[in-house]
């Protein structure tokens, strides 16, 4: 009984390290060489999956913390909501980013969808299932759009940023399948061609499309990784060595950031903590 009891506390323990895990929230710092020989550093700082509610203090308080630090870019790969009184919260820390260029969004199926309970086994059966209640999505995109955000969601801009010309394509939430890859198609007059999207789904679209790098979240980095395999599942179409960080695929380049929060009914990390991630951009060797 005592030997069984042992293994029961040492089964038990990673899952509340877990929950620990979760609000550990730090800044990561990323550095990739894409830019033209010569080209000035350009800093993004891309936040995601908040999956943001009211009682997540610790989470507002980090992120209204990034606010000291002024960016380039400020980019918000969705699933930003998490329920039907977070939006006041999710504007508040949204709002208080600040960019030199722009800042710009996209949605996941979490600011559309309020939460609902899954079975945690659907994530490897790859079963796609989201909740029916409705959130204030229009009040959400309306008021960032006063702020000055700009919506990326099936859109496309063109931006010069430190004297980079840009072409920024954004996508709607892949996952719920309201993405309009019709769009993926690159500039070239652009020094740098950039996708943004909440689901990395369509990478290999995108670099088949000629763009240079694809930035998005939604995958939790896996939330749950084990040692020497690293995630386990992706909860997307996205093979699970690419869950996070910085790939290179090709000629291009992937970025999958670990993100900020959990979902509701999951409020644990392991191996992989929450973050929000400053890309600098730097200029290729000649």
């Amino acid at each position: 009984m005592q030997i069984l009891g042992g293994l029961g506390a040492a089964g038990l323990a990673p899952v509340a390290y877990g929950f620990v895990e979760a609000k550990r929230f730090r800044i990561g710092r990323y550095e990739l060489p894409i830019l033209p020989p010569g080209a000035n550093p350009i800093a993004i700082l891309q936040v995601s999956d908040f999956h943001l509610r009211p009682e997540n203090k610790r989470m507002i308080k980090f992120l209204k913390s990034l606010a000291a630090e002024q960016y380039d870019l400020v980019l918000a790969t969705g699933d930003l909501l998490g329920g039907l009184d977070a939006v006041d919260d999710c504007l508040e820390v949204l709002n208080g980013l600040r960019a030199r260029t722009a800042r710009m969004f996209v949605f996941g199926s979490s600011d559309y969808f309020a939460p609902v309970l899954k079975n945690y086994f659907d994530y490897f059966r790859k079963r796609r299932r989201h909740g029916r209640v409705r959130n204030p999505t229009h009040q959400f995109r309306r008021n960032l759009i006063r702020a000055g955000w700009r919506d990326m969601n099936n859109g496309n801009t063109a931006i010069e940023v430190n004297a980079t010309r840009i072409q920024v394509t954004g996508l709607d939430d892949p996952y719920l399948k309201w993405d309009n890859r019709a769009l993926l198609v690159r500039d070239p007059s652009a020094e740098l061609a950039i996708l943004v999207v909440h689901d990395p789904a369509p990478y290999e679209d995108a670099f088949k499309a000629g763009y240079d790098l694809l930035i998005a979240g939604h995958t939790h980095g896996g939330q749950v990784r084990m040692p020497f395999i690293g995630a386990v599942v992706t909860n997307s179409t996205l093979p699970t060595k690419l869950a996070m960080g910085l790939s290179k695929v090709g000629d291009s380049w992937l970025f999958v950031t670990p993100g900020v929060g959990t979902g509701k009914y999951a409020p644990f990390r392991f191996l992989c903590p929450p973050e929000a991630s400053v890309l600098t951009l730097v200029a290729r060797p000649n």
